[in-house]
């Protein structure tokens, strides 16, 4: 009998523009019939908004309640631009934690809040952060091995603020927890956005399931859900480029985490080139000079006309998703 392919859902960072992965897993779940994306994957991966998504899914939250969650609150996650970027950073994060934490605790269905192990149930987690405290990367794990006892209590709305906490955007993120049963607390701290290294989660995937997981490279079919780059270039010649420069528009994180999903994405591609039984599907879109959405837009004709770019874009590769990805779990008409 033929092994079950081992199915990976990855999803980038990006903030705002979220709202492209959101609306595409909308119509994805629209077609299934059900709003539980987690169901057709075994591991699901997440970096800043990707990580809420990620986090949300294993909640079994619809999409639709996720990209209703960015479309609605675009302003209250971006509020007022503090332009005192010496003393602080340009937004502050509570806005942004009262409403996840919200949205979580309402589809736990439980009066506290769901922790990073309760995904288990559903589907296994990968979400990363950077610990500023000990000056290296963290993926926080649901316990999907016996080695992974460490992340499992850490609240889910904490770990999607850590893994969101973007610099210069946001504090790095700091709260304490108690485990359940316990009077004592656990310290999570100086946490910050997981896309300075891996905003886009897809070779970490890989690695967990043909490590951990002992998953064979060629069992494993993977999609993965960009938010959507503006090719960054400067033909221009400078004489100088000063500090304003990389910090004009936020150039300088759009760069590195921009650059960083091309990497993976260009890496993963040579992984299929090598093993044609390895699946591999980017979704992702490429803005232009007439429409771009940075990171914290509040713009709601942008959102809707990107939330419209993640729908045309399902008409043209919805069908091969649903095929390759869902196709034993479409309910019969």
């Amino acid at each position: 009998m033929e092994k079950e392919k081992f199915k990976i859902l990855s999803i980038d960072g990006g903030g705002i523009k979220g709202v492209f992965p959101a609306k595409f897993l909308t119509s994805l779940e629209e077609e299934i019939g059900e709003g539980n994306t987690h169901k057709h994957f075994d591991l699901i991966c997440g970096t800043s908004t990707g990580g809420i998504i990620a986090l949300a899914l294993s909640l079994g939250i619809p999409a639709k309640e996720i990209l209703k969650l960015y479309q609605e609150n675009a302003d209250t996650i971006f509020g007022s631009q503090n332009w005192n970027f010496v003393k602080r950073p340009f937004y502050d994060n509570r806005p942004l934690e009262k409403l996840i934490r919200e949205i979580f605790k309402k589809y736990h269905h439980l009066d506290e809040d769901p922790i990073v192990g309760d995904a288990l149930a559903k589907v296994k987690l990968l979400i990363p952060t950077y610990s500023l405290a000990n000056g290296a990367t963290q993926v926080l794990k649901t316990p999907h091995a016996s080695d992974l006892i460490m992340d499992k209590h850490i609240p889910m709305y904490m770990a999607a603020m850590a893994t969101s906490a973007a610099p210069t955007f946001f504090n790095a993120y700091s709260n304490k927890f108690k485990r359940k049963g316990s009077d004592t607390y656990e310290y999570f701290s100086n946490k910050i956005d997981g896309g300075v290294y891996a905003n886009n989660p897809s070779m970490i995937g890989i690695i967990e399931a043909t490590t951990r997981l002992e998953e064979d490279l060629g069992n494993i079919q993977l999609l993965s859900i960009g938010t959507g780059q503006y090719k960054y270039e400067e033909a221009k010649s400078k004489k100088r480029w000063p500090v304003l420069y990389w910090l004009k528009k936020k150039r300088i994180i759009e760069l590195f985490m921009q650059s960083q999903s091309q990497l993976v994405h260009n890496s993963v591609n040579i992984l299929h080139q090598f093993n044609k039984n390895f699946t591999y599907k980017r979704i992702d879109l490429e803005y232009n000079h007439n429409f771009n959405v940075a990171m914290d837009d509040k713009n709601p004709e942008k959102l809707r006309i990107l939330a419209d770019k993640a729908f045309r874009t399902f008409q043209t590769d919805g069908k091969y998703v649903l095929d390759t990805f869902c196709s034993s779990n479409i309910p019969a008409a």
